[in-house]
């Protein structure tokens, strides 16, 4: 099975924006600067993918810490500490650890050469690639947006009056050159479709095997639960769960392995929900309870984008889909929900029961029993998988016990 890294990449970078809104497309155009930038200074093939899939991700740590929204604006946050959760995070997925440093460093500036070297270690030259790109979409898109009568002009003259002072200057020069090709700036003037930028991208073919989209799903699942910190480990727990009873059925390995994926994203549509309303104390009115609903067709509109993965997308949409037809979003009934989307749903509701909230601890095994049999006859819930999950609950409780362990965070 071969997925293509690019629509993986992307997704991700989607993702991000979707917890902000305010990015609004920031990370598709500043992946194209700065690959334009790269193919300028005539850098190899390997370091130009380096750049662009960093500076693809470079706000990725902005999904545990908001401070990047203040750089949006251009000014001088107290801190990047965005970036320090971003470097951290690309450490988690072998394919990306070895770009970490460029993420850790990317708001780096040059300072008159200072920038070259922190506590004798070289930063990165992409860095300074991703943080001149960066500033430049900012600075384009708030002239625009102000209606200046010169945008381009103005933006290539901001630009140059922070040479060496902020800006390294051989990122800067190739700049300049790129500042007098018609199609950079008619590229950045609207919305960048994900089909042209992949056209530009030295990633468009590169695939990545099933195993490794599973590392990047447990990059997804630690963000999601981060995000929506009181059901920390929720999606990990959902994935383990997800596979034991794949396993349970008989599945093959590698449709285990998909269904545990889909357990690891089945919440991702929650990164579009605002944060102040999963946190919310008190009593939610219909208009929160839709807006919540809501994040499992987001869940589908991101995932979908994967082409290899479809089946996937559509296992971890589903997860609030009841066969006797009463769930959401599309309603679905009876045999129209697979056993696979049933059998997320399932882990779904027993991992919700058997953590700890805000306002309860874990439920007792007896009070979780209850209340997934009676779900179970309601139809609410497949009856043959509750059935297989509390027969085993002790072992299943062992194995989230052990991922705990292992992925500590």
């Amino acid at each position: 099975m071969e997925i293509n890294l690019f629509q993986v990449l992307s997704t991700i970078a989607l993702a991000i924006e979707t917890s902000a809104p305010e990015l609004n497309g920031h990370h598709k155009r500043t992946a194209f600067i700065a690959n334009e930038l790269a193919a300028e200074l005539k850098l190899v093939p390997k370091y130009r993918e380096d750049v662009f899939i960093s500076a693809l991700l470079h706000d990725i740590g902005g999904l545990v810490k908001k401070d990047y929204l203040i750089a949006i604006d251009d000014q001088e946050p107290y801190s990047h500490a965005h970036a320090t959760y971003g470097a951290s995070i690309f450490k988690m997925v072998p394919l990306l650890a070895d770009k970490a440093s460029i993420i850790l460093h990317h708001h780096r500036k040059w300072g008159y050469g200072q920038g070259e070297y922190q506590d004798d270690e070289r930063i990165p030259f992409a860095s300074h690639i991703i943080y001149l790109a960066d500033r430049i979409d900012i600075q384009y898109l708030k002239l625009r947006n102000s209606g200046h009568e010169s945008p381009v002009e103005r933006c290539v003259e901001l630009i140059k009056d922070e040479v060496e002072t902020r800006f390294h200057p051989l990122v800067v020069d190739a700049f300049l050159r790129l500042a007098n090709k018609t199609y950079f700036w008619l590229a950045l003037t609207r919305p960048l479709p994900l089909h042209l930028l992949r056209m530009y991208s030295p990633i468009a073919d590169k695939t990545i095997s099933l195993d490794e989209l599973m590392d990047f799903g447990l990059l997804l699942n630690t963000i999601i639960d981060m995000h929506c910190n009181f059901t920390c480990r929720h999606s990990l727990h959902v994935g383990i769960v997800a596979r034991f009873l794949a396993e349970k059925c008989h599945y093959s390995e590698v449709e285990c392995k998909k269904i545990e994926l889909a357990g690891y994203l089945h919440d991702i549509g929650k990164l579009a929900i605002p944060m102040s309303l999963l946190h919310k104390e008190g009593k939610l009115d219909d208009a929160d309870i839709a807006i919540l609903k809501s994040h499992s067709y987001h869940t589908f509109e991101l995932l979908s984008s994967i082409g290899a993965i479809t089946d996937i997308a559509r296992w971890a949409a589903l997860h609030h889909e009841k066969p006797n037809g009463y769930g959401y979003p599309f309603s679905l009934a009876g045999d129209e929900i697979g056993q696979e989307c049933r059998i997320i749903s399932v882990a779904d509701v027993f991992v919700a029961l058997t953590e700890n909230r805000p306002y309860r601890t874990a439920m007792p095994a007896k009070r979780v029993s209850e209340i997934l049999h009676q779900e179970a006859e309601n139809n609410s819930l497949d009856s043959e998988l509750v059935n297989i999950l509390l027969e085993h609950r002790q072992e299943v409780m062992t194995l989230t016990d052990n991922m705990d362990l292992e992925h500590s965070y």
